[in-house]
């Protein structure tokens, strides 16, 4: 890693904020995420943690896309990411709003040490670890969870918005033809926001809001 690469990093990540029409980073908030992205791409040498390690690509696939679902966080103040990996969108996410307790979800060992490591560099208050499948653990004090490339999505994703109760939500980064997947299967108990990525071909972010059946028949 070197100082040009960072120094590319940074200017290119505060080219994406703008880009993604978002509202720019404090200078802390960028150091943190700089950060970040020196030790993804120090410890990606040794474990696969993503394939996107260019500093334009990642800060715009990996941080602005992360942060731009930001949009739909409303008044969560519980948020458990789901496959966390390197720490997208959790991390991002736990940097822009401190006033979030934002749980990164992720079973592979290798990964979540990973994510532990960068906890306690950054030493973020509010970003935790939890090293556990996603089947074994009680994600019902959280009121939103995030998931983003995800394994066998399509099976995955289905199977953890059955899972939640009334008043729970679920942000899902994805594709078009997810999203109408997810739609049409979900659209009897749950209310659908979505928002476009900005420049991201059929990137999207969609908010899947459960509501009591009785409420959708009114």
């Amino acid at each position: 890693m070197t100082t040009d690469q960072t120094s590319e990093f940074r200017r290119a990540l505060e080219r994406a904020m703008r880009d993604f029409n978002l509202d720019p980073l404090s200078s802390t908030q960028i150091d943190l995420l700089v950060r970040h992205y020196e030790m993804l791409c120090k410890w990606n040498v040794k474990i696969n943690l993503t394939r996107i390690t260019a500093p334009m690509e990642a800060a715009r696939f990996h941080y602005a896309e992360s942060i731009f679902g930001s949009l739909l966080i409303g008044d969560a103040r519980r948020l458990l990411d789901i496959g966390s990996g390197a720490g997208f969108p959790a991390l991002p996410l736990a940097v822009l709003n401190p006033a979030v307790e934002v749980t990164a979800l992720e079973s592979n060992q290798k990964k979540s040490l990973f994510l532990s490591e960068v906890k306690d560099a950054l030493r973020l208050e509010n970003f935790k670890v939890e090293r556990k499948r996603f089947e074994k653990f009680d994600h019902s004090r959280y009121d939103l969870l995030t998931c983003r490339a995800i394994e066998r999505a399509t099976e995955f994703i289905p199977t953890v918005i059955k899972s939640l109760s009334a008043g729970q939500r679920i942000l899902v980064y994805c594709g078009s033809d997810m999203l109408d997947a997810l739609s049409r299967r979900f659209k009897e108990n749950f209310s659908i926001e979505t928002k476009k990525v900005p420049a991201g071909a059929s990137r999207l972010i969609a908010l899947f809001s459960h509501t009591p059946a009785n409420q959708n028949n009114r």
